[in-house]
């Protein structure tokens, strides 16, 4: 019994276009398919890039010494929508940076979630008084919208996750205040550190070496 007849069917010369064409749609058909595979890959990699630079600012000297300047005013009893303008408004557009590209579609919400749900909860929360006061002062209601978008999402994905958190409890937050700008200021020192510039003792010749080169230094 033949399951498929090839009475009549040519492979090689006159009549077999059909045989090419079906051969070169299959070659089509991979070929299409590892390109897709490619690109889901490349794309892959970028992401975790681009997320891997959102995070390694998160942790640079010069926001860490943004969200000291916002606690130590906390620690002094400022008021929440009285806080520094320039510290906290470039804490809160980082976070709308942030927002913006996910929302855009350009940074997965997976991998915020997994790296900064709990920064960007807690200062949504510590940040949320002085934004609403910038947008009733500036007649903007849009004002950080993708970061208080950023915020809620963080939260319906732990909802989701059936993750109970306290990211953004105001008084979690505030009897923590102490322990946050510990933990900042260690961050600061370690930068400092990292640019220290150690000298360390030479070879037995190098005083010579260093006389040597002063000589030159004046007769130059």
């Amino acid at each position: 019994m033949k399951l498929i007849n090839t009475d009549g069917m040519a492979f090689i010369g006159p009549g077999s276009e059909w045989f090419w064409t079906a051969v070169s749609g299959i070659v089509l058909a991979v070929t299409f398919l590892a390109i897709y595979r490619q690109l889901l890959i490349a794309r892959s990699a970028s992401a975790f890039e681009q997320m891997h630079r959102i995070a390694n600012d998160w942790d640079s000297e010069l926001l860490a010494r943004q969200k000291l300047e916002v606690l130590v005013a906390l620690k002094e009893g400022v008021k929440p929508e009285q806080l520094p303008d320039g510290a906290a408004g470039f804490i809160r557009d980082y976070w709308d940076d942030v927002g913006g590209l996910v929302r855009a579609g350009h940074v997965d919400r997976r991998l915020v979630y997994q790296t900064l749900r709990a920064p960007c909860r807690g200062w949504w929360t510590t940040l949320a008084p002085y934004t609403h006061r910038l947008r009733v002062e500036a007649g903007d209601p849009g004002l950080s919208e993708h970061f208080e978008w950023l915020a809620s999402v963080m939260t319906e994905m732990e909802r989701a996750a059936g993750v109970t958190s306290r990211y953004a409890d105001e008084d979690v937050l505030a009897s923590t205040l102490d322990w946050r700008i510990q933990r900042t200021r260690g961050e600061i020192r370690v930068a400092e550190e990292l640019r220290t510039v150690i000298v360390r003792p030479g070879s037995s010749n190098a005083p010579e070496m260093a006389h040597a080169e002063a000589e030159q230094r004046s007769a130059g």
